[in-house]
């Protein structure tokens, strides 16, 4: 069988953004393209079990149904500056046709009012747009993935009979907008110089402008809503317990109070670490009037509903980037275990698969292998190993440790491209949930103030573990790569141990005092994560700087980064590297130009492949493939 290989990024179909009414379900299909360095989506429709691409021009990447037969979606096909354009397309064939001009650049939908009022987001800068300055007072300044954003606010507009109307305060910004009978609920903050982590949410009349506060400023942190008949539905959290990463819990929004409806304490939405899932989905919706939601469990997503309490509805041994219902049937945009993402209907306890997107029998791909081990305090954890293709069990291979991001997220069994393609190469492939990891309990998840300490005990107690399992791994030729939280902890490993021979440290942390003051979310990150501040305890913030270590590194140690990474910004990796090459260690740097910290996961196409491609070099470069 083929092994899988870098390029085959390009040959697969990202799959997300899945909504029906009546009985058509739409969604949405995107591919790399290596010639326009870009990705290209297009919306596919499903009647009768039957999928079929609805649009062929490449640029809708979410739309809204108007009615049962027509979709809708901004775009600019026209390519004029400074525009947005409205097209309507109907279902059952046809062209999309345009229906409005915005002379604003970067307008959304939402959707329509009963009276076909259409409601759009629009991001507005409010201040004077200058050419070769930028001008920053306030926070955050920046913030990854949307470039500069200081005085830029997302507002919102409805239009009607070609007449646009703002319907929000100036320095009002929208974080999240639905729209449910008529009404729209938004969760915003209008605010100057620092906005609040904990917006309001509010309900608006977008005909008489009326506004209703439903859950007052830095009351809670929303992590969704959903309105519904009777209410809004409402997880959140008051932070107070765990932090910023505090689990919500279920409350609903009553016309005149808010109650507590009850405890949850998990995660809500997906948090699966992957590659190869880049197109939108969505955590929640309310069907019949019922409330149904995705979690995070382990390694895995789980479907809930609440109806007077939690009910489990569908458990994916994977992920599920979308859901919605077509005549009380579930569909899934779902990725099985070591699959990449396809349509699916449940029927009973079954899945029956739809559609053919990424079907390949012609390619090896390595099943991750389970592996229990015991964690820092004596619990039972679980990671997974992935074999080399046509293992031997005469050979000796290498072997790569792969540290997810976060913290709070989670390495699953789903299709992971880069991992894939290490164990094509040769590679034995091994990744763990270690402490600090989302899909369990807030005691679980929460290493505040811990950071490489118990986790990094974690990652070395199951580096051990799969090494004394598998004794085809060489202990001299391990590498360890990892990106964002990932990235922390690579630094952190090599200042730790010299057991890894290569280092691939990608959007990383290196230095908390630095990055407390730089990160888009930095100010109040740091604080949270690590309980203090330059003013309170800057030693703390040092002591878990790896940057305090790099004199001990003798890894050579390949960086990753992006100029444009507001998250971990660039100065991160550069201190790194600047540490390793002043004590004369092997290290490089590759600093991709306009990209942000989703590199891996949604940038541009090219930049994905070369990134992949210089990783796998140096670590081919660093762990000899040679046998015992």
């Amino acid at each position: 069988m083929k092994p899988v290989q870098i390029n085959d990024l390009y040959t697969y179909v990202f799959l997300g953004n899945l909504k029906t009414k009546g009985d058509r379900a739409v969604f949405v299909g995107s591919v790399a393209e290596e010639e326009n360095n870009a990705y290209r989506s297009v919306l596919y429709t499903l009647k009768n079990n039957k999928v079929s691409p609805l649009t062929a021009y490449g640029s809708e990447t979410d739309f809204v149904f108007k009615d049962e037969n027509t979709v809708a979606f901004c775009s600019n096909r026209e390519k004029e500056k400074d525009r947005t354009f409205l097209y309507e397309m109907a279902l059952n064939g046809g062209e999309a046709m345009q229906t409005a001009r915005i002379d604003r650049d970067n307008a959304s939908l939402i959707g329509y009012l009963s009276d076909g009022t259409a409601v759009l987001s629009v991001q507005e800068l409010m201040q004077p747009k200058e050419t070769d300055y930028d001008v920053f007072d306030e926070i955050p300044f920046y913030f990854n993935g949307a470039g500069i954003t200081n005085k830029k606010r997302n507002h919102i507009y409805t239009l009607k009979d070609g007449k646009l109307k703002n319907l929000t305060p100036d320095l009002f910004s929208t974080d999240s907008i639905k729209l449910f009978d008529d009404k729209l609920y938004v969760v915003g903050d209008e605010f100057v110089r620092k906005n609040s982590l904990m917006p309001a949410l509010y309900v608006i009349d977008p005909i008489t402008d009326e506004w209703h506060t439903l859950i007052e400023k830095d009351e809670l942190s929303i992590h969704l809503f959903e309105p519904s008949a009777d209410g809004v539905y409402v997880f959140a959290s008051d932070n107070k317990s765990f932090g910023l990463n505090q689990n919500p819990d279920l409350y609903f929004v009553h016309d005149d109070h808010v109650e507590k409806l009850m405890d949850w304490g998990y995660c809500v939405g997906n948090t699966v670490g992957s590659d190869c899932a880049c197109v939108g989905g969505n955590t929640s919706l309310i069907h019949d009037n019922i409330l149904y939601f995705t979690t995070t469990v382990k390694d895995h997503v789980e479907l809930y509903k609440y109806e007077n309490g939690f009910e489990p509805v569908y458990r994916s041994e994977g992920t599920i980037q979308s859901f919605a219902f077509l005549n009380d049937a579930l569909l899934l945009i779902e990725a099985k275990p070591a699959q990449r993402q396809e349509l699916y209907e449940v029927k009973g306890d079954e899945t029956v698969c739809l559609s053919d997107f990424n079907k390949d029998t012609d390619t090896s791909i390595s099943i991750p292998q389970p592996v229990e081990y015991t964690g820092y305090d004596g619990s039972a954890m679980t990671g997974w190993v992935l074999y080399p293709k046509d293992f031997d069990k005469k050979k000796s291979y290498p072997g790569i440790l792969d540290v997810h991001g976060g913290p709070k997220t989670v390495y699953g069994t789903v299709f992971y491209h880069e991992m894939q393609v290490w164990a094509s190469q040769g590679y034995f492939v091994f990744f763990c949930n270690p402490h600090g990891s989302d899909g369990g309990s807030d005691e679980f998840a929460d290493i505040r103030g811990k950071y490489g300490t118990i986790d990094y005990e974690d990652l070395m107690l199951f580096t051990d573990t799969v090494l004394k399992a598998i004794p085809e791994i060489d202990p001299k030729r391990l590498g360890v790569t990892g990106g964002s939280y990932g990235g922390f902890m690579t630094n952190w490993i090599i200042g730790h141990t010299d057991r890894f021979r290569a280092a691939a440290s990608q959007r990383s942390i290196s230095n908390w005092i630095s990055f407390s003051q730089t990160s888009d979310i930095g100010p109040y990150f740091a604080l949270d994560q690590q309980g203090a501040s330059m003013d309170s305890d800057p030693e703390k913030l040092w002591f878990h700087s790896p940057l305090r270590y790099a004199k001990n590194v003798t890894t050579p140690t390949l960086f990753i980064h992006s100029d444009e990474d507001y998250r971990c910004p660039l100065s991160e990796g550069l201190q790194m590297l600047n540490a390793l090459l002043e004590c004369d260690i092997e290290a490089r740097m590759c600093v991709f130009h306009g990209e942000n910290h989703e590199l891996s996961r949604s940038g541009k196409p090219v930049h994905r492949v070369r990134r992949l491609n210089e990783i796998t070099d140096w670590m081919n470069s660093h762990l000899e493939k040679t046998e015992k």
